[in-house]
């Protein structure tokens, strides 16, 4: 169940092109936190700062790949688990960010990706076990 629910359309590739962006992106979030806010040019702090968007979109782009060759039925699957992934995610944020707003919770913005990415591995398991 593993592979087909995680892994579908995963090759050899995928996997070592995941590993080196994920190398690449502790690489580029210690220079974000670390180096970008010492003193400096303003240019090159928000380069560093903003540096890991780049492995960030190498992501988006390999997922964009695996879900391209995958089948129909794993394309909808993916869609769906999307689509509920935003429907959660996207008040989840909002009321937090709400909330912070008003002093009542402390919001790290950096938080927001990680609980995107979680909401959309529950809808992804969902979505599979609706199609199973």
């Amino acid at each position: 169940m593993f592979r087909e629910l995680w892994c579908a359309g995963a090759t050899r590739r995928y996997w070592w092109s995941s590993f080196g962006l994920l190398l690449l992106y502790t690489l580029t979030i210690f220079l974000a936190l670390k180096v970008a806010p010492a003193s400096g040019p303003p240019l090159w702090r928000t380069l560093g700062a903003l540096s890991p968007l780049l492995p960030l979109l190498g992501f988006v782009h390999l997922e964009y790949q695996r879900i391209r060759s995958a089948d129909e039925l794993r394309q909808r699957i993916e869609l769906e688990a999307c689509m509920i992934a935003l429907v959660v995610g996207i008040p989840l944020l909002t009321a937090w960010g709400l909330l912070g707003n008003a002093g009542l919770v402390h919001v790290n913005p950096l938080f927001a990706a990680p609980s995107l990415v979680a909401a959309y591995a529950l809808a992804q398991f969902y979505a599979y076990w609706r199609y199973r």
